[in-house]
């Protein structure tokens, strides 16, 4: 819905790129734009740390919710920093957490469904950000439940919560 979202804003004359590795989630996302008739979003397959892009060819990149599914965080914000042009924007929604989380959490399935399993903690989260290049103008704490009741413990014990946040890329960088 994102990629969908983004097409408003950008209008008929930008350019969406929609991001994912499995093959439904693309053909649905792909029906949906032919049916909206949305000719200016474009889906591809890959992974965000690994994005099939040019260098420097993007203004903003989105991720709602999906970077806490990713293992290693740090090389999907060096990626959204390679694929940015300098002075380009990252908006994220994601889930963190104010403690480290211990491996009984991190190695339970139903925890990563919920994602609570690959939330990062915050400070270690925001300093991935600032190590590939951007600077942090703002982050917030957004109003957020969990549904299972094994997600709301964690939740509670190890202060996973979801955040919001907005980086830049200075227009001095280069990729």
């Amino acid at each position: 819905m994102d990629a969908f979202y983004a097409a408003g804003l950008v209008g008929p004359t930008g350019h969406v790129y929609g991001v994912d590795f499995t093959t439904e989630q693309l053909d649905k996302a792909r029906r949906l734009a032919e049916a909206a008739g949305a000719t200016h979003v474009e889906f591809l397959q890959e992974r965000i740390e690994s994005l099939p892009l040019p260098d420097a060819s993007v203004d903003c990149v989105i991720s709602n919710g999906v970077i806490n599914l990713c293992p290693d965080k740090e090389a999907v914000f060096r990626e959204a920093a390679r694929v940015l042009r300098p002075g380009g924007r990252l908006a994220i929604a994601d889930i963190v957490s104010e403690q480290q989380l211990t491996d009984a959490i991190v190695c339970n399935a139903d925890l990563w469904a919920s994602c609570i399993g690959g939330a990062a903690q915050l400070e270690l989260y925001l300093q991935a950000i600032e190590s590939a290049g951007f600077t942090i103008e703002q982050h917030r704490v957004n109003a957020y439940e969990f549904i299972s009741d094994q997600a709301r413990n964690a939740s509670a014990s190890y202060g996973v919560k979801s955040i919001s946040l907005l980086a830049t890329l200075p227009t001095n960088q280069s990729a």
